[in-house]
């Protein structure tokens, strides 16, 4: 079948606003962990089977298989999303069905790749498990988690698909395991196990180890920015007896860490926090603050900005306009945006008392906007038609995988009613 071709010709074109705040709430058991660049598309689990899913504004959550739940009794973890929003990384069922191991979903195949032989020495099977995905880079490339080893225990791994498994420097006979990875998978950050197991934060810069803290307390590396220049967890406070959300910034020589503190009302030493995400600027970090160690217990979302200073997740969204009083209470931001425009909160929705997952967009995400100015003209028509014929994921209308006449139609329709 010949590819149809699009010209500029095909579109009339006006200009036209196109922002505003939206907040859209899940459908129950849906739980978001990572979102696209722009938060146009976002990945999380199901809960129950534990199935990875999709979710666009187009599709709503769309599950992708291979869930390990249900076939193994076993899951672990974190969904992640290329900045594209065309490719996912997760823990998966091996080919056989016999093992949990990392894979790579594309949306343009609607299949996983999966990591079915480590091909390093010692490499075991533990409780079904061979490896596990934590984090995913940015361009689509490069899977983060670990492996087991019989040696050293959780081996801490890069995996690129094609390419194979790359073990990354640890202290001989400690875990370890990377959860962050930057935009072209240079710059890798996660945690390992002291002597007695507690955690220490750890970034591998090309493989090679850098530690960032030894606090005998522990504390994490949740995630990394895009350039490798910011992360985001924990560290050990000894003045409040309590690990706190806090970021790292590069200086040029070393990574400096920022504790950004906990919410006024948490215990000294029965309270602690952590960043789940950072944004590409290091602008904003978000996670969320515990009230008791208990991890059933209250908590609170945060967000953190160098103007604002560290604020209750609700407080946030109320200064810039989203009002979630009676409707949302936020209990954790589990990931913002690379660009800082959505966020993936966890909370309780008032109407049906369940925890549900929440997308909030500071400037709502209109879909034909394509320059992302907030009009509607002749550049979005010219945009669209190039990613058009480039096969773009943003292209795809429908987001069924073709870039087919049912989504020059889609453009068109949207283009005429406009944003809101």
């Amino acid at each position: 079948m010949k590819p149809l071709i699009l010209s500029l010709s095909t579109v009339a074109v006006l200009s036209q606003a196109a922002m505003a705040q939206s907040v859209t709430i899940l459908p129950s058991n849906y739980y978001v962990s990572d979102l696209s660049y722009d938060g146009r598309y976002a990945v999380g689990n199901q809960a129950g089977p534990y199935e990875t899913f999709r979710w666009s504004v187009q599709t709503g959550p769309v599950l992708l298989g291979r869930a390990t739940l249900p076939t193994l009794g076993i899951a672990a973890g974190s969904p992640d999303i290329s900045y594209a929003g065309d490719r996912i990384s997760a823990s998966i069922t091996n080919s056989a069905g016999t093992q949990m191991t990392q894979g790579v979903w594309d949306m343009y195949d609607d299949a996983w790749v999966s990591l079915d032989a480590i091909g390093q020495p010692n490499a075991q099977v533990v409780d079904g498990s061979i490896s596990s995905a934590w984090g995913f880079s940015g361009d689509g490339t490069t899977v983060s988690g670990f492996y087991w080893n019989t040696s050293t225990g959780a081996t801490p791994c890069t995996w690129v698909p094609g390419v194979g498994v790359t073990p990354l420097e640890s202290t001989p006979g400690r875990s370890a395991r990377v959860n962050g990875v930057n935009y072209d998978g240079t710059v890798t950050a996660g945690w390992e196990a002291n002597s007695t197991g507690q955690w220490q934060p750890r970034v591998w810069i090309n493989g090679a180890k850098i530690e960032l803290d030894n606090s005998a307390a522990g504390s994490v590396v949740e995630a990394v920015s895009a350039d490798g220049n910011y992360l985001a967890g924990n560290l050990y406070d000894d003045e409040i007896l309590s690990r706190v959300p806090s970021y790292w910034a590069w200086d040029g020589q070393e990574y400096v860490g920022h504790m950004i503190g906990l919410l006024p009302g948490t215990p000294v030493g029965n309270g602690f926090g952590i960043a789940r995400a950072i944004t590409d600027d290091g602008s904003i970090v978000v996670g969320v603050n515990f009230y008791s160690f208990n991890p059933g217990g209250a908590a609170d979302g945060i967000v953190w900005t160098e103007s604002t200073g560290l604020m209750n997740a609700m407080d946030y969204f109320a200064m810039h306009g989203i009002e979630l009083d009676g409707m949302f209470d936020i209990r954790a931001v589990d990931t913002v945006s690379p660009d800082g425009s959505t966020f993936a909160a966890t909370g309780i929705d008032i109407k049906t008392n369940e925890i549900r997952t929440a997308i909030i967009r500071l400037d709502t995400l209109c879909l034909i906007d394509f320059q992302r100015d907030g009009e509607l003209n002749f550049f979005d028509v010219s945009e669209f038609v190039r990613q058009f014929n480039d096969h773009g994921v943003d292209a795809d209308m429908d987001q069924d995988g073709d870039h087919d006449f049912f989504d020059v139609s889609a453009f068109i329709q949207q283009y005429s009613i406009g944003c809101p």
